[in-house]
């Protein structure tokens, strides 16, 4: 019985901490994909403001230093590249990169998000996304924020490990502590069966009732002692009628 109690405590305290971790790690990826929007909204609003003087996209002088301060300001930000439809890359924070083609999944995200937000969530290049759009509501490129998959993983791996020492101290005190409350409830149900059983086997049934009526076991007692005495008195007649020679 107590064994059973410790194994259905722990499943119990188990699932509620493998639950807290998934809700923490979901709502932890949320959060970094609203931060880096919100730095990504900031620099959309600055080529917006180089558009609306006549400056063409390809052509933002100052939009470089800005992607950098960006980044800067940021330590999850591994880097900021923009680009236009086609998947040509016009900036990034990384001059090295201006010569190797966007990601694949990248642009794929990008072009299915239309004039949306987008994010990709692949361990080797992940990144959030924010359509450029100019004054008319036209989406002319994408800017991808660059974050680091490693940091936001050790993160939700720090938690879950903290997660799982807590509940594996939960669990020890909670078993110990049903342990004792089930064996003091099995004493208690032993003392009361016992007092029963004493009063029945001396034929004393009063007693056995009033021995039943105690105790937070009362009623089933009553209805054990009731079925007893129902019994006894079937016997009781059985033998009478078998003394008399009566077929039963």
């Amino acid at each position: 019985m107590a064994v059973v109690g410790v194994v259905v405590c722990g499943f119990a305290i188990g699932m509620a901490a493998l639950l807290d971790y998934f809700k923490y790690r979901a709502t932890a990826e949320r959060i970094v994909e609203r931060r880096l929007q919100f730095v990504g909204n900031s620099i959309e609003n600055s080529i917006q403001s180089s558009l609306a003087i006549g400056i063409q996209f390809a052509e933002i002088g100052t939009l470089t230093s800005t992607l950098e301060r960006e980044r800067a300001n940021d330590d999850l930000i591994l880097g900021i590249d923009v680009f236009d439809n086609d998947g040509r890359l016009l900036y990034s924070t990384d001059r090295g990169r201006l010569s190797q083609p966007v990601a694949a999944g990248w642009l794929a995200a990008a072009r299915k998000a239309g004039s949306s937000d987008w994010t990709v969530h692949d361990p080797a290049q992940p990144a959030v996304g924010v359509s450029l759009q100019n004054h008319f509501g036209l989406t002319i490129g994408h800017l991808a924020l660059r974050y680091s998959h490693a940091r936001v993983q050790a993160a939700a791996f720090a938690v879950g490990r903290e997660l799982a020492l807590n509940a594996l101290a939960v669990f020890v005190a909670a078993s110990l502590l049903a342990t004792l409350a089930l064996g003091a409830v099995m004493r208690g149900l032993e003392r009361e069966l016992g007092a029963v059983e004493d009063a029945l086997r001396g034929g004393d049934a009063a007693l056995a009732t009033a021995a039943a009526r105690r105790g937070p076991f009362a009623a089933l007692l009553r209805r054990f002692v009731e079925t007893v005495r129902a019994a006894e008195g079937q016997i009781l007649d059985l033998r009478t009628r078998l003394h008399r020679g009566a077929r039963p």
